[in-house]
């Protein structure tokens, strides 16, 4: 509790201007260390400037490495109600919950995964999923206890397609009868079946429109959003009764190249092409289908030029929008940096903020956002 207190204390006027009581939300960056994990923690004001709050240790180990250690979504995860903080230990094998306050992060429970390398989680109410690499077992589940304890569910591993399938991002369905994994390495989407007791079974494979599905998120309508690392865009699909996928939208095009990370909202989707330095915009309907709205890094002045350009080594990985829709938040390995946007007219994007979050190029990974 010491350090909670202390980042209390520190709340006040920084260098940004954001005082504790104008706090409307915070940021969360994971630094993925391989000696010790820490999570980073901001406040965010209603202009979505940030303001550092502290450095919180997950008890844990991270990958390390350069840029996209874990070359997956999701790897530090909120809960709907922004009461629980959820990060993975890819050096460890270990899950860390922590209790969220607007001062700080209380470290509550740290379990091991049951597998090697855990890369991403997923949560649908007090049921929590996260995917490993490693292992014969390459899901685990864990009932998230009322006093802050993570159960781990003994029937709840299951395999994938195969061993070496490397998972990209593990999610619930909006209604959580369904799990889904993607498989980057064998262009697989893998469906199951959600028990009352948080079992899994009833898996189907089905082959993904692009090559390397990697990024996985539902849309509000229900909408499966796969991002393509090989193919430069993103998919959609409808995830049905049976675990099959029917296409909705199939390979709509990014702006670049390795196009890995994905978010909707606002009827609006946006993804991240790491090694292009992009960031692209989509208009969503209702029923999930994508349109490209274009985006144009060599012209910014373009009315459909939605992304101000960083720079083409930034290295742009996690994105998350904020629970209002109206800011876009973006981890730029390669610059150490998470960029903070306002959402505009159009799906528009104007920065808003930018904080040192990391050393550059250390192997950070993980966003979260409320």
């Amino acid at each position: 509790m010491n350090r909670l207190i202390t980042a209390a204390l520190l709340c006040g006027l920084g260098a940004t201007g954001i005082m504790a009581s104008e706090s409307v939300g915070a940021v969360f960056a994971a630094t993925n260390d391989p000696n010790q994990n820490e999570i980073v923690m901001y406040s965010r004001s209603d202009t979505g400037a940030l303001k550092y709050i502290g450095s919180f240790a997950t008890g844990g180990r991270g990958e390390g490495g350069i840029n996209d250690p874990l070359q997956a979504e999701s790897s530090l995860l909120l809960s709907p109600d922004h009461k629980y903080l959820l990060a993975v230990n890819a050096g460890s094998s270990t899950i860390s919950l922590f209790q969220v306050y607007s001062y700080g992060l209380q470290l509550l429970d740290k379990k091991p995964t049951q597998g090697g390398n855990p890369v991403s989680i997923a949560m649908h109410g007090d049921l929590v999923y996260v995917a490993n690499v490693g292992g014969t077992y390459h899901t685990a589940g864990f009932w998230l206890k009322p006093w802050g304890e993570l159960e781990f569910i003994p029937n709840s591993k299951q395999p994938l397609s195969g061993l070496d399938t490397e998972p990209g991002a593990i999610a619930f369905s909006p209604d959580g009868t369904k799990v889904i994994v993607t498989e980057r390495q064998t262009s697989n989407i893998d469906v199951f079946s959600v028990a009352a007791d948080g079992s899994l079974s009833g898996a189907k494979v089905t082959s993904a429109q692009g090559v390397e599905p990697f990024g996985a998120q539902f849309a509000a309508s229900g909408a499966l959003l796969v991002s393509e690392a090989g193919s430069g865009a993103v998919s959609s699909y409808e995830v049905n009764a049976d675990n099959t996928l029917s296409v909705i939208t199939s390979k709509s095009p990014s702006s670049g190249v390795a196009t890995c990370w994905v978010i909707s909202g606002g009827g609006y989707a946006y993804a991240t092409s790491a090694i292009t330095s992009s960031v692209s915009a989509y208009q969503l309907s209702a029923t999930g289908a994508l349109t490209p709205l274009g985006v144009t890094l060599k012209e910014p002045g373009n009315a459909k030029a939605i992304f101000p350009p960083v720079g083409v080594t930034a290295f742009p990985l996690d994105l998350e929008l904020t629970p209002d829709n109206k800011f876009l938040y973006v981890v730029y390995s390669a610059l150490g940096k998470v960029i903070g946007y306002s959402v505009g007219p159009n799906g528009t994007l104007t920065k808003v903020a930018s904080v040192n979050a990391y050393t550059a190029q250390t192997g950070v990974e993980g966003l979260a956002v409320y």
